[in-house]
């Protein structure tokens, strides 16, 4: 199951391939219960992996370290990647490269809301 925890699409998309990967690496027989504050174990940290390397292939994460942190190269790597723009900068708040309060966060990230239909 899939929430919008944090309402951006770069945590969606990771949730999404961190359960894919639970499913493929792990079956579909075991039970996870993931909650706030628990402690990460290694069926936790394959599917962590799992997700960062589909989301962005090892090969393409080197170029992280050393490209520029501009909007211009983010969609640019995002382009070749044929992922959201939105991924690249969790990715790179994730790994301290970028920090959590730039701009890029609004600009290139999509958020989501609940809509409530009456």
């Amino acid at each position: 199951m899939l929430s919008l925890r944090h309402k951006t699409n770069d945590h969606f998309w990771f949730s999404f391939f961190h359960e894919a990967g639970h499913l493929l690496r792990h079956g579909k027989r075991l039970r996870f219960i993931e909650m706030e504050g628990a402690l990460g174990n290694d069926h936790e940290n394959e599917a962590n992996e799992f997700a960062r390397d589909w989301l962005i292939p090892q090969q393409a994460a080197k170029v992280l370290t050393g490209m520029p942190k501009t909007e211009a190269a983010i969609r640019e790597l995002a382009d070749k990647l044929e992922i959201a723009p939105g991924i690249i900068v969790g990715r790179l708040q994730k790994e301290k490269l970028l920090r959590w309060d730039s701009v890029l966060n609004k600009s290139l990230k999509v958020n989501y809301e609940w809509r409530h239909f009456e």
